[in-house]
Formats: structure tokens, C-alpha cells, sequence
């Protein structure tokens, strides 16, 4: 396993779960470092560690989730204070269908969309500005609604485009519809499993042999990102108990002029 393997992964762990785009970063310093993810195998390394993350840090709330399908729609039971995960389990579902449906057409008919330095400056610039704007709406709601949930998943779609940032966009999109800064992170994390399972997915069925995939070296890479992104999620959460996501909308704009003005 080489350091740049290494470096990669606490990279991704860190990355990931920032609203600064880690796909974008990644081409950056690949194409400037030369620094190699070993292709296939090491791409679906990195995200299978940071879906890793997310079931770990996320583990009560998903086992929340299970019970309250399992109380509502399964045993039928109408008076239950499970009903709230319930339904947030079926909002996650529908707000994944969007992206999972657009990532998957784009992947057969179009590949991979273009990762230009040009195109990732000026999704990082955009995806910036609508950050700091939206980050200046009042709270209104303290738990999400399925409202919240259909206009996170379209915003979710432009995450599509390299440079954009999946989790930007869905923490812009909850903060434009009034969810607090702490719950527009969370809820944005959970969207995250099942759109980031869906691509894994998706991918994995291009692989020639799957086993490849679970390899130890790549089992290892998957750990040492799955270790920094839960540390990554536990420090941006304190973080934003005392400050806003305007550092990371100002980070943005200076990372896209940078692409575009030097590179």
C-alpha cells in the first residue's frame, strides 16, 4: 500500500463530509500531485469507507428508522411516537430517487461528466455563493418534512456535476427551507447512505471481480477513511454550535477562483 493510497483515504474521510465537494479536491490533486487512487478499485474503496462512516455514526437513528417501519408499516400500529423516524425513513427513500435515477442515466448514455479545472471552479464559486445565502434563512422547521426531503433531493442532483459538492448541496437546499444548521448536517448524512450505497452499487456491477473489491488492502483503505469521517461529522457538528457555513461558502469561491484564475 502506497502513502499516496493513505494520504487519499484520511483525505476522503475528512473531505466528504465538508460542504467543499471531496470529488472536486480529489481531481485537484490528483492532476497537480500526480497522486494516484489506483483507479476502480481505489475510488469505491474511499466511498465504501465514508457509506462505512455513516452507518456507524448514524447507527441509532438508522436502527430509529427500522422500528418505526416496522411499528407503522408492518404491524399497523396508527399511535406511536416512532411515526417521526418513519417517516423520516420514507423521506430518505424519496429524496434518493431523483439522483439515483439522473446518476444512472447520465452513467449510461453520457459516462462521466467532464472534470475540468473550469468546470469545478465555477461549480465551487455557484455552489458557494447559494451557501452563504442560504445559510442566512431563518430556522423554521427543527425536524424534516417531506417538503424539505423533495427539494433536497433535486438540489442533491446538481451534486452531479464535479465540483458541486453532494453534501453542499443538500445542507444549501435544507437551510433554504428553514431546518437549523445541526439538523441540515444530519439530514443531509442520511441522505447520503443511500445515494452513496446506490452509486457503490452501481459501479460494483462494472467490476470484473467483485472480491477485488473487498480485498485487505482495500478493506484497510476503507477503515482509514470510515475512522477520519466519523471524527470528520463528530468535530463539524461542534463546530456549528458556535459558528455558520459562511467559512465554507467564502473556502468555496476561493477554491474556484483559484482554479480558474491559476490553473
Amino acid at each position: 500500500m502506497t502513502n499516496d493510497l493513505v494520504f487519499l483515504s484520511v483525505f476522503q474521510g475528512i473531505a466528504e463530509f465538508l460542504p467543499i465537494s471531496s470529488n472536486g479536491h480529489l481531481v485537484v490533486l490528483e492532476e497537480l500531485f500526480g497522486i494516484s487512487s489506483s483507479g476502480f478499485n481505489g475510488h469505491v474503496a474511499l466511498h465504501f469507507g465514508s457509506l462505512l462512516a455513516l452507518l456507524i455514526y448514524f447507527f441509532k437513528d438508522i436502527c430509529l428508522m427500522i422500528f418505526g417501519l416496522w411499528v407503522y408499516d408492518i404491524k399497523g400500529l396508527k399511535k406511536h411516537p416512532a411515526r417521526r423516524y418513519r417517516d423520516l425513513a420514507w423521506i430518505l427513500v424519496f429524496s434518493s430517487l431523483p439522483v439515483i435515477l439522473i446518476g444512472f442515466f447520465v452513467k449510461k448514455y453520457f459516462g462521466s461528466t467532464a472534470e475540468s479545472f473550469t468546470v469545478i471552479g465555477v461549480a465551487s464559486i455557484v455552489c458557494g455563493i447559494l451557501l452563504i445565502i442560504a445559510d442566512s434563512n431563518p430556522v423554521k422547521d427543527n425536524f424534516p418534512t417531506y417538503k424539505n426531503g423533495l427539494v433536497a433531493g433535486l438540489f442533491q442532483c446538481f451534486a452531479l456535476i464535479p465540483g458541486a459538492s453532494r453534501s453542499g448541496m443538500c445542507i444549501t437546499a435544507a437551510r433554504f427551507c428553514g431546518l437549523s444548521r445541526a439538523e441540515a448536517v444530519r439530514f443531509s448524512f442520511l441522505m447520503a447512505i443511500p445515494t452513496i450505497l446506490g452509486a457503490c452499487t452501481l459501479v460494483a456491477m462494472d467490476a470484473q471481480n467483485i472480491n477485488e473489491l473487498f480485498a485487505s488492502k482495500q478493506l484497510i483503505l476503507m477503515g482509514i477513511t470510515a475512522g477520519f469521517g466519523i471524527l470528520t461529522i463528530q468535530i463539524l457538528l461542534w463546530f456549528l454550535k458556535k459558528f455558520s457555513f459562511v467559512s465554507f461558502g467564502v473556502y468555496r469561491i476561493i477554491f474556484g477562483i483559484f482554479l480558474l484564475w491559476f490553473l
